[in-house]
């Protein structure tokens, strides 16, 4: 689907999405081994389902996740039937905190807010992965994509933490907005960027919609934040 901005601009748009519900602790209420290889839960399945149907008329004509499994099962879900390849990248995969480091915490309130400090000079994610440098890594994958003009419509499933990554780069806003905003689980984002017909040089970018859910549009049935959502699994697997 070609599209055009008023001043004659290629317009070009990224459907950006979260993965599906997972769950992080096993059935003996321990936390994973290793977070990157969970599956997506029933209802994340449902969620990925649910949204692919709001979306069935959307022109897709590119389809790029993270290679984590459970990005790579939300995006067949939602593109169910359109017989569209999948490309696991692993540039895209979820920011990794260290483990000894996220063992240790013993306040969850450092995984309900562990974003909180990621515009600061240095700042990691629970002692691991270094956000700026993860940034970079993800906007260059990122100009890639972009640079590859085969493509009007692509969906773009990643994760929570690449998401806002994602946002910011659209904002303009970097690593200065990482904490305020939020993605649940299996949201979908709409980014415009316009780019020079002739340069292909990009002349605008603009947010169009962020972190719609289309099982709860409103978020009525949700008051708690994605991490706070997995501090709230924690709790009640300690308290068990």
């Amino acid at each position: 689907m070609l599209r055009t901005a008023f001043d004659g601009a290629r317009r070009r748009r990224i459907y950006l999405f979260r993965h599906g519900d997972v769950s992080y602790v096993d059935d003996q209420g321990h936390r994973v081994a290793d977070p990157a290889v969970v599956p997506l839960t029933d209802w994340g399945r449902e969620q990925a389902s649910l949204t692919g149907k709001a979306l069935q008329k959307i022109p897709f004509d590119r389809a790029v996740t993270s290679s984590f499994p459970r990005s790579v099962e939300t995006a067949r879900l939602i593109l169910e039937g359109r017989g569209l390849e999948i490309e696991p990248l692993e540039h895209f995969v979820e920011l990794r905190g260290d483990p000894a480091f996220r063992n240790a915490i013993t306040d969850l309130n450092d995984i309900a807010y562990s974003f909180r400090n990621a515009h600061q000079p240095g700042a990691r994610y629970n002692g691991g992965d270094s956000f700026e440098e993860v940034n970079t890594r993800v906007i260059s994958a990122l100009e890639t994509l972009i640079a590859e003009p085969e493509w009007e419509t692509l969906a773009l499933v990643a994760h929570g933490g690449i998401n806002r990554l994602v946002i910011g780069w659209a904002l303009g806003s970097g690593l200065s907005t990482f904490s305020a905003i939020d993605q649940n689980t299996a949201c979908v984002n709409v980014i415009d960027f316009d780019e020079h017909p002739e340069t292909r040089q990009i002349v605008r970018k603009t947010l169009r919609a962020l972190n719609v859910t289309v099982y709860d549009v409103v978020k009525e049935g949700n008051h708690l934040f994605s991490l706070e959502q997995i501090a709230a699994r924690l709790k009640v697997r300690e308290v068990a």
